[in-house]
This record gives structure tokens, C-alpha cells and sequence, in this order.
């Protein structure tokens, strides 16, 4: 599925997935979320931008940039505490655009996003006591692994 999302991506389409999984707690929550991904330019790729990339383990995630060095991103998920993930830039799918959550649309360039990604990335030293609040008050759902 991850092939034909690259496929008309580069095709200038933009593609909707609903966010499956726990690691972009708590700005993206399994089966909630909705997120719109498209095309990228080289210079938006760049810290606090959310990818759909392959890594260098060949595993499909949607993670956010927390560095860029030439050709090689570093990613973390949100949910996360220390655990990265390396891609190629030729591995980055595609960029989040937006996001819609309970009938509202957020678009990664607006005010309350960039705000509350900033927070979170100032929150990383600490993260893990607030994803723990999170945790213990939202139940997360084993995922199928088919």
C-alpha cells in the first residue's frame, strides 16, 4: 500500500490515511486521527516536520524530524522517549500537511500545530511523564500484527 501512496504522490496527489498505531501519541491517536500527506520540498524537510518514510530497517512509519544531516534524516514519534529511526531522503514518501481530528481540520502550518509541536519538542528532556498521564488515561488497544 506504502508503494501506491509513493505512487501518486509523486503524481502531485495528495493521499488520507487513518493515523494506525501509538507512536505519535498524543498529537495522533489510532484509528481517530485522520492525516492528508503529499508532496515535498527539499526545504521543508526539516526539524518538527511530520514524514511518511521507509527506514534504513525498511519499516513504513510516520514519524516527526528531530535532525537533518545531508542526505540522512533522524526521526522520533511523539509517543516515544529515546527510540530514532534513520532514512535517506530518497526514502521520504511523503510530508503531513494536516490533520483531522473529531471533525476538525489542523493544518501543519498553522498557529495551534506549530505551537503545540514546539511545546512538545521543548517537553523531550521530560517527555516521559507526560506521555505517562497519557497513557494511564487513555487505554491504548493491542494492534493486529497479520
Amino acid at each position: 500500500m506504502m508503494e501506491e501512496v509513493r505512487r501518486l504522490v509523486s503524481e502531485g496527489k495528495t493521499v488520507t490515511l487513518t493515523v494506525k498505531g501509538y507512536s505519535m501519541n498524543p498529537f495522533m491517536s489510532n484509528m481517530r486521527d485522520v492525516i492528508t500527506l503529499g508532496a515535498w520540498k527539499d526545504s521543508q524537510l526539516c526539524k518538527g516536520c511530520v514524514a511518511l518514510v521507509r527506514d534504513t530497517r525498511g519499516n513504513y512509519l510516520i514519524h516527526r524530524i528531530i535532525k537533518r544531516e545531508g542526505n540522512l534524516v533522524t526521526l522520533m514519534g511523539d509517543g516515544n522517549i529515546g527510540q530514532t529511526e534513520t532514512a535517506t531522503l530518497d526514502n521520504v514518501i511523503a510530508i503531513m500537511y494536516s490533520i483531522q481530528r473529531n471533525g476538525r481540520i489542523y493544518t501543519t502550518d498553522s498557529f495551534t500545530w506549530k505551537a503545540y509541536s514546539w511545546i512538545w519538542d521543548k517537553l523531550t528532556p521530560v517527555r516521559r511523564y507526560p506521555l505517562w498521564l497519557w497513557r494511564k488515561t487513555h487505554k491504548q488497544i493491542p494492534l493486529d500484527r497479520k
